[in-house]
């Protein structure tokens, strides 16, 4: 069984590609090369329900190590030499009605891993565009990674760098601070630089005293001591104070360059909302206010919720009149009165609630079993333990048949065919079915219609190695 009716299935493509530095070409950019290796899809739901399922309902699980595709020469997603894979679309038909996929990457250049985070991403059904030859162009539901791939968004605008203080200079008797931008902060006096500059000259000035006013001097130097105190932005100033011997430095800088502004969100991609219609609170809080006070959908109503009718419902409980019981129910005209003519009703006994009627061509169901070979019977080309099939006594068409056997051959293929008066039916009603396949049976679908008093058979016609014992065929049709 190849496939699972009523899936839909979405496509995904891809390419991939490593930047290098310029390679001996005629030009001097950068290359830009294909990678190698695989990409792995995983889908989100660990199995996934399918009611409707023909011909029976059925539950599947996904295995991953059957999704790895390859990277061809040119860095391009490829299932089975051909570009793209096709991927399970989840909708109303399926349980759950909505997963999504990861794609996870094993890449390679010239023999290097080469890092990429694998990601997860939505799968919408695809429907191809009008040229078969190209039907990707104009389709829609057509995913590619590139274009799903998370990126690095911005939160907001913010400083991506403020200026920073980058050396600190003695201009006589004030500081002088140098930003990294090449500017200079307003020069600040501070009051001990005199003084240690003093206490020097004096020392100068005095052989005799020399030796102690040069202790005094670095005495006062050593005493200096300045830390950072608060730092703010604005435009640029300095200010000291404190001391001695301790003083305190006061930075106001001015701000850096901003960054971009940040995207709006969108629903594949982080970004900035606006609380506004529905949304209240905060950035860090946000709310939705016009929910308030409402119940939630699993919320039920007991018996003493209901204090009143509706104002229809009311209207039918209080009409004075038939016709205002008519107006209120959506009657029309209609006088309610019992009888067998336009405008009345049938009571409960009519003679015409039960008698027979000959139902119409091709509405009756007509569903047949036939038993090609029996349970000890091993499988042969021909029509087995049935050769005289069953002449259909009505005109009938069939839309569905279905072979299972008792056991399965032991590899290869079983072909069976619907054959009417001998002869197969158009068009096609073959069935071919791998070993696997054959106990669990397989279906055909389709349309084909008999006459009353056709012979209809069901022959085999092709049987793998070592076939197995065994088949029936349920046939679906009307008459």
């Amino acid at each position: 069984m190849s496939d699972l009716p009523p899936l839909k299935y979405g496509r995904v493509v891809g390419r991939f590609l490593a930047n290098i530095a310029d390679g001996p070409d005629v030009n001097d950019t950068p290359d830009f090369v294909p990678l190698a290796g695989t990409v792995t899809f995983t889908a989100g739901a660990p199995k996934v329900l399918v009611a409707s399922a023909q011909p029976d309902p059925a539950t599947y699980v996904q295995l991953p190590e059957y999704y790895e595709c390859q990277l061809d020469e040119f860095g391009y997603l490829t299932w089975r030499g051909g570009r793209g894979i096709r991927l399970v679309a989840p909708n109303g038909d399926t349980n759950p009605t909505n997963w999504t996929w990861r794609a996870s990457f094993n890449l390679t250049y010239q023999g290097k891993p080469v890092r990429l985070d694998s990601f997860a991403f939505l799968v919408p059904p695809y429907v191809p565009g009008p040229n078969p030859e190209h039907p990707d162009v104009d389709a829609t539901g057509l995913v590619d990674l590139t274009l799903v791939s998370p990126v690095p968004a911005s939160n907001g605008e913010a400083v991506v760098r403020g200026l920073s203080v980058v050396a600190v200079r003695i201009v006589g008797d004030a500081l002088v601070f140098e930003l990294d931008n090449g500017d200079d902060l307003p020069p600040v006096t501070v009051p001990a630089i005199p003084a240690a500059s003093a206490a020097a000259a004096a020392a100068a000035a005095s052989a005799s005293t020399a030796g102690t006013a040069a202790t005094n001097a670095q005495n006062a130097v050593n005493s200096f001591t300045l830390g950072i105190g608060t730092v703010t932005t604005g435009p640029a100033a300095a200010a000291v104070h404190g001391g001695p011997p301790g003083w305190t430095l006061d930075l106001t800088l001015p701000p850096g360059p901003t960054g971009p502004a940040a995207p709006d969100a969108t629903a594949s991609g982080k970004g900035i909302i606006q609380l506004a219609g529905d949304l209240g609170g905060t950035a860090a809080a946000p709310t939705v206010p016009a929910l308030a006070g409402k119940a939630p959908v699993v919320h039920t109503h007991p018996s003493t919720d209901i204090s009143d009718s509706t104002t229809t419902g009311r209207s039918v409980l209080t009409a004075a009149s038939a016709a205002a019981a008519r107006t209120a129910i959506g009657a029309g005209t209609s006088s309610l009165a019992i009888g067998t003519a336009a405008g009345t009703a049938c009571e409960g006994n009519d003679a015409r609630l039960t008698n027979t009627r000959t139902p119409s061509p091709g509405t009756v169901p007509y569903d047949l079993s036939i038993v090609v070979c029996g349970k000890d019977t091993v499988r042969a080309v021909g029509v087995g333990d049935f050769p005289f099939g069953v002449k259909l006594q009505r005109a009938a068409t069939f839309t569905s048949w279905t072979i299972r056997a008792g056991g399965a051959d032991a590899s290869g293929n079983l072909v069976v065919e619907i054959r009417k008066n001998g002869t197969a039916v158009s068009p096609t009603s073959t069935i071919t079915v791998a070993a696997a396949s054959q106990v669990a049976g397989a279906t055909v679908t389709g349309s084909w219609s008999f006459a009353a008093g056709d012979i209809l058979t069901v022959a085999i016609t092709g049987v793998g190695t070592t076939p197995g014992k065994g088949l029936i065929a349920d046939i679906l049709g009307q008459a």
